[in-house]
Parts: structure tokens; sequence; C-alpha cells
């Protein structure tokens, strides 16, 4: 069974579903592609999510609304929308990919506790303006930005003591 493309949208996310929606839409057209119903839901599970994400997470919102869609669905739309600016990767280890809305949002980091594992999300405007600054001393333009400090949690010191 052919999924339905997404009724409606989650009140939070109303306001950056059109202009996602046509960014996606200029991307895939650019690429040869179409933006089918399946990419539509994709798009609708990321913007679901919080922070910082993996594609079980979107699969597990698909299915929880009722979608099956196939994880090289799933997996081939995450890399559009990673290509087109939506979504960014997020390295933390090497086992998985994560992901974060990057489109409209402003420059986040992210410590990882390399004891547990936990990822905590942070606000960096600092690096928007190093990011920029950086970049013209070069002559490039910025694309995107991001920082990864691995460390251990206070949560990890605790357990070991």
């Amino acid at each position: 069974m052919k999924p339905d493309a997404p009724a409606s949208m989650p009140d939070s996310n109303d306001g950056i579903m059109i202009p996602l929606c046509a960014v996606f839409r200029r991307f895939l057209k650019k690429q040869g592609l179409k933006f089918t119903p399946e990419r539509a839901l994709v798009l609708d599970a990321v913007l679901a999510q919080t922070g910082v994400f993996e594609a079980d997470a979107v699969d597990g919102h698909l299915r929880s609304k009722g979608h099956r869609l196939g994880k090289a669905t799933i997996y081939r739309t995450l890399k559009h929308l990673l290509d087109a600016g939506i979504i960014g990767e997020v390295l933390i280890g090497a086992k998985q990919s994560h992901y974060r809305l990057t489109f409209g949002q402003p420059a986040r980091g992210h410590l990882v506790c390399i004891a547990t594992g936990r990822i905590v999300e942070f606000a960096a405007p600092e690096l928007e303006s190093l990011r920029d600054r950086i970049c013209a001393e070069h002559g490039f333009d910025p694309v995107s930005v991001r920082l990864v400090i691995h460390g251990v949690s206070p949560e990890a010191r605790e357990s070991d003591e």
C-alpha cells in the first residue's frame, strides 16, 4: 500500500514546513528526482524529531503513524535532505549516522559523553561569527558549521567513584 502525503504537520513545525517543502522540491527537481509521498513522509518524520536523531527514530515515527517504508527509502531520503542542506550530520561515532535539522536553525554544538553516549545539544551563536570570519579570511562561502566535543559527563564520573 502506498502511503499518503502527510495531512498535517505538528504545530511547532507549521511555519517551517512550507519553505522546507519548497526547498526540498527544488533540490529534487534539479537532481531530476520527484517529490514523492514517501519523501514527504520522511520529511514530516524528520521535522517531528527534536535535537539529534538517527534513521531508526525516523522509522519509528513513521511506524507509530501507521506508515511502513523500507529502510533504503528512509536512508536515501535522509541523504537527499542532507545534500539539500535541510539536515546536517552530527559526527558522534563511527557506528551510526546521527542527524539534526539545520535549515533555518541557529548554530548548535554537541557534547558527547564517551562513557555513556549521552548527547547534549547547546546553543553556540559564537560559531556563526567565527565561521564567517574564517571563511572571509580564506574567500570561502560558508555552508555549514559543526562543533562536537567528546568528553566525560558528570554522571559518568560519579558512576566511576
